[in-house]
């Protein structure tokens, strides 16, 4: 083998081990159940699971929502789940966005686990839907 062609065995070696370690590493912290994926509108209708809006009724009514999705802010799991559990028990998706995709994340890692549906979390959150073009409703919020 020539020098160079040792270097390229190295260098290439190398990468593969570092991004089998590192990959190995970030699959272990990632609860079972639990995805977080850049998706748009229409693909996240196209799964044909339940797509939930966990913002604030101040938040809806400042931007938009996405048409048909389900309005149910998140504080804690077990209040979550009563209001839209009966939605999942079909077995969908359950698809949650959020503003910038933080909420989501750490509601989905609180939910895993809770529920055998899979949970995606919409990375970006509604800032990227509307930074790429998607147009939201005006939120329709009942009134108590």
């Amino acid at each position: 083998m020539t020098d160079q062609g040792k270097r390229r065995f190295l260098v290439f070696g190398g990468a593969a081990v570092f991004a089998a370690v590192f990959g190995f590493m970030g699959a272990r912290h990632k609860p079972a159940g639990f995805e977080e994926q850049v998706m748009t509108v229409a693909q996240m209708k196209d799964t044909g699971g339940l797509i939930v809006d966990i913002r604030t009724p101040e938040e809806w009514a400042e931007t938009g929502v996405i048409d048909g999705a389900t309005l149910a802010t998140f504080n804690d799991p077990e209040s979550f789940l009563a209001k839209i559990g009966p939605e999942l028990a079909d077995g969908r998706d359950l698809i949650l966005v959020c503003r910038s995709g933080n909420r989501t994340r750490r509601a989905a890692q609180l939910l895993a686990g809770t529920i055998p549906n899979r949970i995606v979390s919409v990375s970006g959150g509604m800032k990227a839907q509307i930074a790429s073009g998607y147009q939201p409703v005006v939120a329709k919020i009942a009134r108590n």
